[in-house]
């Protein structure tokens, strides 16, 4: 009885610590790469596949919204101002944090945001993202978006 109770017991830490080690070995702070890992159980019990959480992101963001915390975007410069642009939300230094800004017209960004949708104005064919409007070009032979408006 002790012996399956010490068992028990052992197995219980040892799955505690785990789970932080798993993190710390994805490199991102804590973060979960997005790639399946795979977790060993106890004795008898077979490996199990572990799928990711995605990012954690606000239900709304809004303009004038602020973080504490750096986005994990990238570097934006235009106007002599520079901006971090992730996934479609434009993000700029505000003394001690982030405050989503409006882009302004004339960016460019070299991605479009998941959830864009194909609008066509004057026949040609733009893209539509939580009112913001992408106009594709041409830059050093890739294809990047510009900021043409809002609607």
């Amino acid at each position: 009885m002790k012996k399956l109770l010490l068992s028990i017991v052992i197995l219980l830490v040892t799955a505690g610590l785990a789970a932080p080690s798993a993190m710390a070995r994805s490199g991102r702070g804590g973060a979960m790469s997005h790639r399946p890992s795979v977790e060993m159980r106890g004795p008898g019990h077979g490996p199990r596949v572990v799928k990711p959480m995605p990012p954690v992101r606000p239900a709304t963001i809004h303009y004038g919204m602020r973080v504490t915390s750096r986005p994990s975007g990238i570097v934006v410069n235009f106007g002599g101002l520079s901006f971090i642009y992730d996934n479609g939300v434009f993000y700029s230094a505000i003394n001690r944090g982030f405050e989503v800004v409006r882009p302004r017209i004339g960016m460019i960004v070299p991605s479009l945001p998941v959830g864009h949708t194909v609008m066509i104005r004057n026949g040609v064919k733009h893209y539509v993202h939580k009112g913001i409007i992408y106009s594709p070009m041409h830059s050093n032979g890739r294809v990047m978006f510009r900021i043409a408006g809002f609607i």
